[in-house]
């Protein structure tokens, strides 16, 4: 996600937002990938655009990676897959539909047509390597729409890893914030908000970072009223699928997390019945991927893909 003064998305969310409002907000528009190639992922109405890092040697596993509100897939996996290529893990990161690089940028397209994407997605992965296992990588929304996936049984793969995944809804977020956003979302549906005198919360405590985003022209981290809404019911989906996943998850979150609250996360790890861990990273923010002490955590994603890919974990 990118940062606003020091704002994220989902910091905003805790500050102004809801989850129910007039009309359907986020109406789905699937999209079927058809074939996938080192640049693209080429669907029936659009093209996603892909990133991979080819292992060094022979791969042992294969990590698909989904970035959270306003990344893209290079900027959120880019340095991690660097490290986790050069140890056999082959691994492919696209842009999710309206961000990064897609022509679809900054518009919406709603939690269905972002589920329909990784469903596809991982598909044509899996069909690249069939005899590979497969690891989904979710930060922060593109947590919240693996766990969607996994739960509702619409994930080809070994396994998830969710890194401070978005599951801050149902009875976990205040209902003050649902009617703050539902308020916004029938007033001012495609108005961004900057978060300027709403709340000052930090992503990570990497400020090098924060600036480089700043100045990346395809970054955001201003969410319309619109976004807000669609953002609380993807989370709401995923606290509800929860329960069904069937596959391997792992819960990563940071003790500084400021943008996903611990008890939300827990209250989501809870859920699951499937086999799981919860991994608490003491040096983590919510980048936890580009935090300063983010090798830790590229260390703790290989060491728990490799685990669940062994039949040894969680």
């Amino acid at each position: 996600m990118a940062p606003a003064r020091g704002l994220t998305a989902f910091g905003l969310v805790a500050a102004l937002t809801a989850c129910t409002a007039g009309g359907p907000l986020d109406a789905p528009t699937p999209l079927g990938v058809a074939q996938i190639s080192l640049d693209m992922v080429e669907g029936g109405e659009t093209e996603l655009a892909l990133s991979s890092w080819p292992s060094a040697g022979p791969p042992e596993l294969v990590i698909l990676g989904l970035h959270g509100f306003g990344d893209y897939g290079p900027s959120t996996f880019g340095t991690a897959a660097e490290l986790w290529a050069e140890e056999n893990i082959q691994v492919y990161a696209y842009d999710q539909r309206g961000f990064g690089r897609n022509a679809s940028w900054q518009r919406w397209p709603g939690a269905e047509a972002l589920v329909s994407d990784l469903e596809a997605t991982a598909k044509a992965i899996r069909g690249l390597h069939p005899d590979i296992p497969l690891i989904v990588v979710g930060h922060s929304m593109g947590g919240g729409v693996t766990l969607i996936a996994a739960g509702e049984g619409r994930l080809d793969a070994d396994g998830a890893i969710l890194l401070a995944p978005a599951v801050w809804g149902l009875d976990t977020l205040p209902p003050l914030y649902r009617a703050g956003a539902w308020f916004a979302a029938v007033t001012w549906p495609e108005r961004r908000w900057d978060g300027q005198g709403v709340a000052e919360i930090w992503p990570t405590d990497n400020i090098e970072l924060l600036r480089r985003l700043a100045a990346d022209p395809i970054q955001f981290g201003n969410p319309s009223s619109r976004e807000f809404v669609g953002l609380i019911r993807l989370m709401d989906r995923a606290m509800q699928a929860a329960p069904r996943a069937e596959m391997p998850i792992v819960f990563i979150h940071g003790s500084n997390d400021e943008v996903i609250p611990e008890k939300a996360a827990r209250r989501a790890y809870d859920a699951v019945t499937a086999p799981k861990t919860f991994v608490e990273i003491e040096t983590g923010w919510h980048m936890l991927l580009r935090d300063l002490e983010a090798e830790v955590v590229w260390r703790e994603v290989a060491d728990q893909a490799r685990n669940i890919a062994n039949g040894e974990g969680p």
